[in-house]
């Protein structure tokens, strides 16, 4: 179905005239292009800019669902983001 969501943005066609035509409810359409942008944002890093006098738990959350966290050490994160 995310096929289709990427057929939906790139035809120029309003999500009812576009589900008409593949035979699809507007609802499950509108489903799937929430679920794609979820899977959109999921694949970003944010960046992090911690003060230098306050030292917060970072965690670190991979695509695959896998989660490190630290207490601050800034050099640790970047060697197991280098290391994915």
């Amino acid at each position: 179905m995310l096929s289709l969501v990427a057929q939906w943005r790139q035809s120029g066609q309003t999500q009812k005239e576009f589900c008409s035509f593949h035979g699809i409810k507007v609802c499950t359409l509108g489903y799937w292009i929430k679920r794609s942008s979820e899977q959109e944002d999921q694949g970003r890093f944010t960046e992090i800019r911690p003060s230098m006098d306050q030292k917060r738990k970072i965690e670190v959350i991979y695509p695959n669902g896998v989660r490190v966290s630290t207490d601050g050490d800034l050099s640790l994160i970047t060697k197991l983001i280098h290391i994915y």
